[in-house]
């Protein structure tokens, strides 16, 4: 049986991923932890195989410091990064600092199943949706759009937030209408500056327009 510590701070998300796993007969959710020195403490008191963990635990430093530390205290244990984030750095990020896996919150149970399942037996897990997001940031991608005035890559969520930036809402509103975290539209946002090699939302705004990309 495949043990698995669901590390998430929202209650409902952890009561939902849960139910996806219950049923299935080689995998169990045996430690629910909504803070990041619970899943510290279950770790040392409980062997765990595969962590699920919500990079945003409660903000991406603290994830990415957590995914590290398991790695190294505890090499059998395996992560998989189950987040809202598919910005193609991040996810580098992510795997650099020792995650086997990485999903989105939109995932479905059969992909989830075989992710733990995956990275339980040393191997790596990333769905079809994350693999066209790193290839489209591959180093031979961005030198053939480099310099033609191509339009950038954007993901989804990029994609509604640049919308609703144009919209002009405030970041407490687009987290509201996208049932997100302020940390989270402002991560987009920094994303969003990056992709679009601007200083600024105004200078985003006007090229995004220029690019048709935005009305």
């Amino acid at each position: 049986m495949i043990r698995v510590l669901i590390a998430d701070d929202h209650n409902v998300f952890v009561e939902g991923i849960e139910s996806l796993i219950s049923g299935s007969l080689d995998i169990e959710v045996t430690e629910r932890c909504y803070t990041v020195q619970s899943v510290i403490e279950r770790l040392s008191q409980t062997a765990i195989d595969v962590v699920l963990l919500d990079i945003s635990f409660p903000y991406i430093e603290d994830g990415l410091g957590l995914c590290e530390f398991i790695g190294r205290t505890y090499p059998e244990t395996k992560v998989v990064a189950l987040t809202m984030h598919d910005d193609a750095s991040l996810i580098k990020r992510v795997v650099k600092k020792g995650a086997k896996g990485y999903l989105l919150k939109n995932t479905t149970k059969s992909e989830l199943l075989q992710a733990i399942q995956a990275v339980h037996h040393e191997k790596q897990y990333f769905n079809e949706s994350i693999t066209q997001i790193l290839l489209n940031d591959s180093p031979k991608t961005r030198r053939s759009t480099a310099g033609t005035g191509a339009k950038p890559h954007l993901s989804p969520r990029e994609s509604e937030v640049l919308i609703r930036i144009a919209q002009g809402l405030t970041t407490q509103q687009m987290a509201t209408q996208l049932f997100v975290s302020a940390k989270a539209i402002e991560f987009h946002r920094s994303s969003l500056l990056m992709k679009f090699g601007v200083p600024n939302t105004a200078l985003l705004i006007k090229t995004a327009m220029e690019m048709q990309m935005i009305d």
